[in-house]
């Protein structure tokens, strides 16, 4: 994998496609919120999922360029 230059990393975090696929991220969190809030405790496997599904959403707000660029390294 070749490194992520901060520019690129940058213009990318600017583009519309990344910024509507960041949207569409949080509606999804609030969805399973909204699901939880309302179900939690029914059924425990589905509790599970939405928490994972949750955090590894939530996860991907956290990505750094040095993220990336430690992936290049080790490849």
């Amino acid at each position: 994998m070749q490194p992520v230059s901060l520019s690129d990393w940058k213009d990318w975090q600017a583009n519309p496609v990344t910024k509507a696929f960041y949207q569409a991220a949080i509606e999804r969190i609030e969805d399973a919120k909204e699901v939880l809030s309302t179900q939690a405790g029914l059924e425990l496997s589905e509790d599970n999922f939405l928490r994972g599904f949750i955090r590894a959403y939530r996860e991907m707000f956290d990505f750094r360029i040095d993220d990336l660029q430690e992936i290049a390294n080790v490849n």
